[in-house]
This record gives C-alpha cells, structure tokens and sequence, in this order.
C-alpha cells in the first residue's frame, strides 16, 4: 500500500502539478519523464541482484523495506515541495529534476523486494495467487484513498493557493509511507530457501552475467517482461490524463475525486484472480481481463458523446475490476516465473527474475509520462486556456482512451508467445519433489 500511494499520486497528479499549478512546460516535464528513464530504466536488476546477494539474519529481501522505505517517504514529500528560488524557472526546472530522479531511484530500492519476497514466502502456486491478490487489494486501496481524497486535502491545506496544499498534503503521505515501510519490515519473516533446496543443480549467487543469461534463457519472463512494459507504459499514460480528460473532455471538475476514487473497484478484480486461476491457465485470464478493459475504455467515450454520466462510471468501474485482475496476474505469473526458473532451469534468483515490475514499471512510467506529455504538446493543450482547443481535446481522448486501447490489443498479441502452464509445472514440481525426499 505505502508503495503505491506515492505510486499513485505521481501517475494521477504529478504531470497535472508540475504544468498546471508550477507552470512547467508539458513538453519539458514529458522529455524529464522520459530522460530520467534512461537512467534509472534497469535499476531494479540491480537491487535485484543485490537482494540475492544479500546475506542478513533478516532475510534477503526484507532488510530493504528498512533500508529504503524511510527515505521514499522523504522524497515523496519534496516531490510536492517546490521552494521558489526567487522566481527563477531555469533552477526550478532543475531541483524537479534532481528530486525526480532520486525519487525514482529510492523507489526501485524499496518496491523490488515487494515481488522477490513473495517466493520466499510460499512455494505453494495457490498460495502465492492468494499472496498476490492480498498485495493488490492494499494497493487499489491505496490507491483510492489517494485518487479520492488528494484533491480535496490540497484544497483544504491550501484553499486557493494549490501550491502549498500539495507540499502539506506531500509531507503528510511521505510520514504515511516511511511507517507502513517500517512497520512491513517489522513483521515480515523469510523462509530460507537455501535449506530447502535439496537439488545440488540449483545454481544460486550468480554474477552479473550468469544473472542475465539466465533470465534470458527464460522464455516466459522474457515475453512477460515486454507485456508489463507495455501494461505499465498505457497504465501510466491513462492516470496522467484521467484528471485532464474530466476535466476538459466531460466538463466536470466536481467529479474529478470520485472519478479517480473509483481504483477501489480493481479490489473485486484483485480477489477474482486466486478463484479463477484454480480453473484457467495465468495467460488466459491475462487475455481475457485485458478484453474487459478495452470494453470498458469505450463505453466512456460514448457516455461523453451522449451526454450519460452513467456511461463513463460504468466504463471506468468495468476497467478498474479488469485491471486489478491484471495486476494480481501479472505478479503472480512473475512468481510462476521463478519457480520456472528454479525447476526447470536450476537457476536460483528469485530477486533477478522479481525485478520485472519496478523495471516495467520505470520504463512505463517513462513512456507513458513522455507520450503523455508529447501528445499534450502536439495537441496545443495549455493551461491558462479555460476553453481548450478541438485537437487538444482530441489528444487528451488519445491519452485516456484510445492509446491504452491500442497498447491492450498489442498485449493480448505478445502474450501468445507465452508458453509456461503453471499447473503442469506445478505437478512436476511436487512430483520432482517427493522422489527428491524419497531418494
């Protein structure tokens, strides 16, 4: 949840903060997205490979949820923290781009070991459906809390002045998100792997090179890889532009809390996935969750040509269950992964392999924030127009609504490469298993 409650507000506001209450250029702030990508797009291996690596009497991975959960807390709050520097627009720029950079860096460190734990903690494929599916539900709420209540804490801290609201509301979310931090940290416990292990092929503590060879010996991750690329690039490109599209498109700023409160509706999706994937393969409910929510993206278009407020909640509440179930999938079959890697390939790296959403994620947001932006610019969307153009309006729709369409369809394609059947894998596995206690 602390995760993504930053997460969250940066996807939903921080593109609508930079450009509307600093006055940053939607151009600038789209190549700052996308740059800071460049840099830190593959972090989240590196702390993978760190956490492998890591030998503590606290685990592998949980001594991260201390080391870089008190300092994102901190950042998120200068995120929002903007000081004036006597007006001067050319330090400005570059203070937002330090501390988004930094940011994005203390957040790999602390949000890689989210999804590397999860293997050790079970080894069981229905335990870690159930694992993942918990994850998600405290992150849509976390989430919905920030989507539903951001605005009006900024209005409250801030009245008119917008600027100070965010930078009140900024400090109050990093203090939130330092002691969730700890407190994961606190109560968390590791099995440990390593004893476990009675195959003497298993490799584990690899080098770099043996690190990444190994990953791309494993076809699955591979594909899954450039999926959670792609579902992370049109994810971030549609929480950008939610509040540009209520705002412009419907013409109703009254409902843009609600509108973006309206993530809780993932949870159902988040408790669908440990149900369905007892009866149907990963991928399948993958493809199918992905159709749902390109139905639900246009119904909201028609609810706005026709005037139907119904439309757009039914539209957004439609894709919001889709996309919890997306999510849960997606690290569960991160963790399916693993276990591939383990029994199949001998290789032992479950924080390697469990890199793939903060990699996915940063490049996404990167993407995503550049699309965002570039397409903002090309549409001649400015702020201090209160009546936006018709092509502004036209790149705002292409942000919220049809590129995620395009992106989910291109998904849905990549995904048939996606070969591992975690139920047959999962009987061999035990089956391997017992002759190995047996022997």
């Amino acid at each position: 949840m602390a995760g993504n409650l930053i997460w969250q507000m940066v996807g939903l506001y921080l593109l609508f903060y930079y450009t509307t209450v600093l006055g940053i250029s939607a151009a600038f702030v789209g190549t700052l997205f996308l740059c800071v990508r460049f840099i830190d797009a593959f972090d989240g291996m590196f702390f993978g490979f760190l956490i492998d690596h890591t030998h503590s009497k606290y685990g592998k991975a949980r001594p991260y949820f201390l080391w870089f959960g008190v300092p994102l807390g901190i950042l998120s709050f200068l995120l929002f923290f903007n000081p004036s520097f006597g007006g001067n627009k050319v330090i400005e720029m570059i203070w937002i781009s330090v501390v988004y950079t930094l940011f994005s860096l203390i957040y790999s460190g602390s949000n890689t070991p989210i999804t590397a734990i999860l293997p050790s903690l079970t080894d069981d494929a229905d335990e870690r459906a159930n694992l993942a599916s918990a994850r998600m539900v405290m992150t849509n709420t976390g989430t919905a809390i920030i989507g539903a209540i951001t605005l009006p804490m900024v209005s409250f801290f801030g009245g008119k002045n917008q600027q100070l609201g965010f930078t009140i509301w900024g400090a109050i979310v990093g203090l939130v998100i330092a002691g969730c931090f700890f407190l994961a940290f606190l109560n968390l416990r590791e099995r440990p792997i390593e004893e476990e292990n009675t195959n003497e092929e298993i490799k584990g503590y690899l080098s770099v090179k043996e690190s990444f060879k190994g990953a791309f010996k494993n076809k699955p991750w591979v594909v899954l890889t450039i999926s959670f690329i792609a579902v992370q690039t049109f994810w971030v490109v549609r929480m950008a532009s939610g509040v540009f599209y209520i705002n412009y498109v419907y013409k109703r700023a009254d409902i843009v809390g609600l509108f973006l409160g309206m993530t809780i509706f993932a949870v159902p999706g988040n408790l669908l996935v440990p149900l369905l994937s007892k009866k149907f393969r990963n991928r399948n409910l993958m493809d199918a969750s992905l159709v749902l929510f390109i139905i639900g993206s246009i119904l909201m278009p028609l609810g706005e040509k026709s005037g139907n407020l119904i439309l757009l909640f039914a539209g957004n509440i439609i894709g919001m269950i889709a996309m919890g179930a997306v999510f849960t999938l997606a690290f569960v079959m991160i963790a399916d992964t693993v276990e591939y890697a383990r029994t199949n390939l001998h290789i032992e790296e479950p924080g390697f392999l469990s890199s793939v959403p903060v990699v996915g994620a940063k490049i996404g947001m990167g993407l995503g924030g550049a699309l965002s932006g570039w397409i903002l610019t090309w549409g001649g969307f400015s702020s201090s127009n209160k009546v936006q153009s018709a092509k502004a309006l036209t790149s705002i729709n292409i942000n919220f609504v049809w590129l995620p369409i395009v992106l989910a369809i291109v998904i849905i394609a990549i995904l048939h490469m996606y070969k591992l059947n975690e139920k047959e894998d999962s009987v061999s596995e035990k089956a391997e298993n017992s002759k190995l206690k047996e022997a």
